[in-house]
């Protein structure tokens, strides 16, 4: 990877490793950011929490450490976790990792803020229940204006090795106690980063359903998905979240205006394409860009934040080319592509990254493609659209985030551009689209 693929507007650390954000909160008039970070290394040996705070969504400061893994209950990782305005105070919910002749042991840990900046730990507030094993972990807090407490969702592994959502209570957000299984899965051995709000006066659910090897106590695959009104059932009648290729452990919090924003880790790599990915530089990973939720047709739509319409400058010519060809060639890889069609669009292609990345549209499939950087091979992630009338691509210097119909469907997917110039090619638009190309201006 060469220095021209930093990330210009997204969130990543200047050294190791980033995952899971954390700790989500607007307080103090400022907008937090918390996130896994490995500090020392580009992998996952050691977890602590980082942090970026912001005024505006755009334009963020780097924090440095949060919380670092120094008690006896967190020596070996403070693992994920959710942010809180409490009593004026900003409380951080996190789990400690502690492992003792191999064992591993969970804790659910609070530390609280005054200010922003400096964290007091107040320690363990909840030991796993006997119920489940020791996979017990990403706690997110919430109040209850209907129930007057505060609730607490950890994402779980039953002692029969099936993943669980636990719901906990506490009456002041210090003291806790567990009050039962939320909802569980026959399916999948594992449930990570719940999360749970309500939109329209009506319950949402997002989790992330994690398939693991449980003797050998290893991970193999797992997804971001979500559920709107009922949650019994975990494993049928889901949505995933994001179709892409890098997208995990999306996290949200409740804005001054009320609005629900969302972060995700924007990567699914696999160890191979990380070291190449990171070869040339300190850090590796990401987050997506903020975005806000809304309901709309019984389905959750994602849509940038107003504020990063702040990052768009001049206009990017469209060059007009033989028959239906369209070209459009921006400095750099990062840009902003939009395209809208009321009359919907059908057999329409857009190569980009010198022909490295494709999104197609035919006979209500989406098809998005890009080249592996392991393989060299081409490899597509895919979804089912009835129509498509807009879409609208924000690409970064590594990234591509691309929404259709406003937000109905998303692929978020890092990308590995061997060339330094751009070059978009449409196909297949008509004379009546909507065509808006836009340099973005970085604000990190």
């Amino acid at each position: 990877m060469t220095g021209t693929l930093k990330q210009q507007y997204h969130l990543e650390p200047p050294q190791g490793l980033l995952n899971d954000p954390n700790g989500l909160a607007y307080f103090n008039n400022k907008y937090h950011v918390f996130f896994q970070w490995n500090k020392f290394e580009k992998d996952h040996s050691y977890k602590e929490w980082g942090h970026f705070e912001s005024s505006d969504l755009i334009s963020w400061e780097f924090k440095y450490s949060a919380i670092i893994p120094d008690q006896n209950y967190d020596k070996n990782g403070v693992y994920s976790g959710s942010g809180l305005v409490i009593d004026n105070k900003l409380y951080l919910f996190y789990t400690g990792n502690n492992k003792e002749n191999g064992q591993r042991e969970s804790k659910q840990c609070l530390a609280v803020s005054e200010d922003g900046r400096t964290f007091l730990k107040q320690g363990v507030i909840l030991h796993t229940p006997e119920q489940f094993t020791e996979h017990f972990r990403d706690p997110k807090v919430f109040y209850s204006d209907s129930e007057k407490c505060y609730f607490m969702l950890v994402g779980a592994q039953r002692k029969n090795g099936k993943g669980a959502i636990a719901l906990c209570s506490s009456v002041d957000g210090v003291n806790w106690e567990y009050k039962d299984i939320l909802c569980a899965t026959e399916q999948y051995e594992m449930i990570e980063c719940p999360d749970m709000f309500q939109l329209n006066n009506t319950d949402v659910l997002l989790y992330n359903p994690q398939k693991r090897d449980n003797t050998l106590d290893t991970s193999l695959y797992s997804f971001s998905a979500y559920k709107i009104g009922s949650f019994n059932d975990l494993d049928n009648d889901f949505s995933l979240l994001d179709y892409g290729f890098d997208f995990y452990a999306p996290q949200t919090f409740s804005d001054e205006n009320g609005r629900r924003i969302l972060f995700a880790w924007m990567s699914r790599m696999e160890e191979e394409q990380e070291k190449i990915f990171a070869s040339d530089t300190p850090y590796i990973h990401c987050l997506t860009i903020p975005r806000e939720l809304f309901i709309k047709n019984n389905m959750l739509y994602q849509r940038p934040v107003k504020e990063l319409y702040q990052l768009l400058g001049d206009n990017i010519n469209l060059i007009v080319e033989d028959g239906d060809i369209k070209r459009i060639k921006p400095k750099e890889h990062m840009f902003y592509l939009r395209i809208k069609n009321n009359n919907c669009m059908q057999n329409v292609c857009i190569n980009f990254h010198q022909d490295q990345t494709k999104l197609e549209y035919n006979r209500n499939k989406v098809k998005f493609t890009r080249k592996n950087w392991v393989t060299n091979k081409p490899e597509s992630k895919t979804c089912n659209l009835k129509s498509l009338s807009e879409i609208e691509i924000w690409a970064d210097n590594s990234s591509v985030e691309i929404f259709l119909n406003n937000g109905e469907k998303v692929f978020s997917s890092r990308i590995f551009a061997l060339n330094t110039e751009e070059d978009i090619i449409l196909k297949g638009f008509s004379e009546e689209t909507i065509i808006e190309t836009k340099e973005i201006i970085s604000k990190l």
